[in-house]
């Protein structure tokens, strides 16, 4: 990470003037190692803020993979995406808190204001940042990540446009939900979500259920949604909009394990009407075994569509063709194969779910016969949070229900145990106790 941003390396007399008790952190020391201990108090920059963190969210997106976000994932496996936890660190990235110290340059905040950290510092140099593309900064620095300082502590700085402003009536537990709901508005706008779509999505872990949540906020007209898990799949049944006090998902249905297991001659894979694969793609009759031998993806495929049909004809969209927005948030090849069978032609299929493995089967020949656009994502762009927070303002997200279990600052062990078992959807935890 360029230095730039950090160019102080004293802290100014306003922060000193404070006094203020050891930074109390969560810092991973290795491998399912953590130590809830002091660190350094954090420069106060001329353009930035001191934040004392109120909460911070930790969560458990991808339920079918058993794959977590960074943090867990630093965690359980000692590091993340290839870069491994060499040395102490200090974790968290979804938080919120109070503005405590001001930078002498800034004019947009002051002591006592309510903000949400954004976690993804560009660089605002690199060829990606100065296309608008600042998400994929090529010099980013992220809370939580190796090389990088979280916001797991009692005390965090960031630049003040990095810390926008939280209303007063939006409770610290739900200002610290602001990053992932800033995920899910993301999704929306990769995925290009419009009023009066039908979506499908894979997973119900929190990333899912807020994609739901946003997807219903945009008016989709229908919301089907899957996972591998019984008690998620009750939870997001039970998902209740604020805006209509009905559920936000029209259908939820338990998923399992495709079948490796070759269909027999004959045995059609579709309803009648519901075959989610266009005429003319060059797979034969996907119920039937060719001639040529299948191989394990071919025939994954084949139970993949079928499955896709039963989703539909259950939702009541078999007549449709598929649905015209497909959010694969678990990170499961099987939802994978399942996602691009479900789509219509001309749909959007959006990759959000991190898997363990770095590849997986996925049904090009399909993608390419239906016209679809697959899109990836890398967490959220400029416009996001500001989104987020307006949308928790207005009332038309609610990520309460979401929060399943509190913790202090010094039962973060516990916390992450707690998001490891699985068994909760989001947890806080509450960095001043």
């Amino acid at each position: 990470m360029s230095s730039f941003h950090f160019p102080e390396k004293t802290q100014p007399p306003q922060v000193a003037a404070l006094n203020l008790p050891p930074n109390t952190s969560c810092v991973l020391l290795k491998k399912q190692s953590i130590s809830v201990e002091p660190k350094p108090l954090p420069i106060l920059q001329p353009d930035g803020v001191l934040v004392k963190v109120m909460a911070t969210d930790e969560c458990f997106p991808f339920r079918w993979s058993r794959i977590c976000g960074s943090d867990l994932h630093n965690y359980l496996a000692g590091g993340v995406g290839g870069r491994p936890v060499t040395e102490p660190l200090v974790m968290g990235h979804e938080s919120a808190g109070e503005v405590i110290a001001v930078g002498d340059r800034v004019t947009t905040h002051k002591v006592g204001d309510r903000v949400a950290v954004e976690p993804g510092l560009p660089c605002r140099r690199c060829i990606n940042c100065k296309n608008g593309r600042m998400n994929i900064c090529t010099d980013q620095h992220y809370c939580g990540a190796p090389g990088s300082v979280g916001s797991l502590s009692r005390y965090f700085a960031l630049p003040a446009d990095m810390a926008p402003h939280v209303p007063a009536h939006v409770s610290w537990d739900e200002a610290g939900c602001i990053q992932p709901l800033a995920i899910g508005v993301q999704i929306g706008k990769r995925v290009d979500l419009r009023a009066h779509q039908t979506v499908a999505i894979f997973g119900c872990g929190p990333i899912g259920l807020i994609a739901g949540a946003v997807a219903h906020a945009y008016s989709a007209r229908r919301i089907i949604a899957c996972d591998i898990n019984p008690s998620r799949v009750e939870f997001a049944r039970k998902y209740i909009s604020p805006l209509t006090g009905k559920p936000i998902f029209d259908h939820v249905f338990v998923n399992t394990k495709l079948s490796d297991k070759p269909v027999k001659q004959g045995a059609p894979p579709h309803p009648q009407g519901s075959d989610p694969t266009p005429a003319g793609v060059a797979d034969g009759d996907a119920g039937e075994v060719e001639d040529h031998e299948q191989t394990p993806g071919d025939i994954k495929w084949t139970h993949a569509q079928a499955r896709a049909a039963e989703f539909l004809e259950q939702a009541g969209l078999a007549g449709e063709g598929g649905v015209d927005r497909v959010i694969e948030a678990s990170g499961a090849e099987d939802c994978g194969l399942i996602g691009v069978a479900i789509a219509k032609q001309g749909a959007t299929y959006i990759a959000v779910g991190l898997g363990h493995v770095e590849t997986s089967i996925f049904p090009m020949i399909a993608v390419t016969a239906k016209e679809l656009d697959v899109k990836g994502i890398t967490r959220y762009t400029a416009s996001c949070f500001p989104n987020a927070i307006d949308m928790l303002a207005r009332g038309v997200v609610d990520v309460k229900p979401l929060i399943t279990k509190k913790y202090t600052l010094g039962e973060s062990r516990d916390a992450f145990e707690a998001v490891r078992s699985g068994r909760e959807i989001k947890v806080i935890i509450r960095n001043q106790e």
